[in-house]
């Protein structure tokens, strides 16, 4: 039982994780046997006059040891817990919440009574707004902010629209009650209308 959940926890640690336990237990293991048997074999009142620094040495080699434990082979953060953190090249990114089915059509209709059109430049719908970002680079711009998927940055442009802001606009130019005007599904067709291929 132990043997099967000692393999259980094994086989769950990275390569990187299993090559730090390694090396750090066997440097423990190093240190154990020569303070076990070469040191008494050259000195026999090992660690005789040392025994305090023996013991510091010791309890700084079991330290170090729990510490590769702890820091080394904990679990990585998941997503969830990782939403909000800043990837390596300082953009946030967010687990965010997918969108049911929506119908594109539907969509289109969303989009000219919204009023999408008269602030963003979308050739779908043959609109040429210029004080919002350019939606026929949506998909641009969803890489550049590195926050989902294109549905789910799409969503979350329309119900939350300063949670990222595209460079060059200013924070607070498109209306930030959409998510509470429009109903769910009426959402989810005006992000299929935006994100069709």
């Amino acid at each position: 039982m132990v043997r099967a959940m000692l393999a259980l926890i094994v086989a769950g640690l990275s390569t990187g994780q299993k090559t730090g336990i390694a090396v750090a237990g066997g440097l423990f293991i190093a240190f154990s046997l020569l303070s076990s048997f070469l040191a008494p074999r050259y000195n026999p009142n090992f660690p005789g006059r040392q025994l305090r620094w023996y013991i510091v040495v010791c309890i700084a080699a079991f330290i170090g040891m729990m510490a590769t434990i702890v820091f080394v082979a904990r679990e990585p953060e998941t997503e969830a817990a990782a939403a909000g953190n800043e990837t390596a090249g300082g953009k946030p990114t967010q687990t965010l919440p997918t969108t049911p089915g929506g119908n594109p059509t539907a969509g289109k209709a969303v989009f000219d009574s919204a009023g999408c059109g008269a602030c963003h430049t979308f050739a779908a719908a043959g609109s040429k707004g210029t004080v919002g970002p350019d939606l026929d680079k949506l998909q641009e711009s969803a890489t550049t902010a590195n926050r989902g998927s294109l549905e789910q940055f799409t969503h979350e442009s329309i119900v939350d629209p300063n949670a990222y802001v595209a460079p060059g606009y200013p924070k607070g130019t498109m209306p930030p009650n959409f998510g509470t005007t429009l109903k769910p599904q009426q959402i989810a067709d005006l992000v299929a209308f935006l994100t069709q291929k």
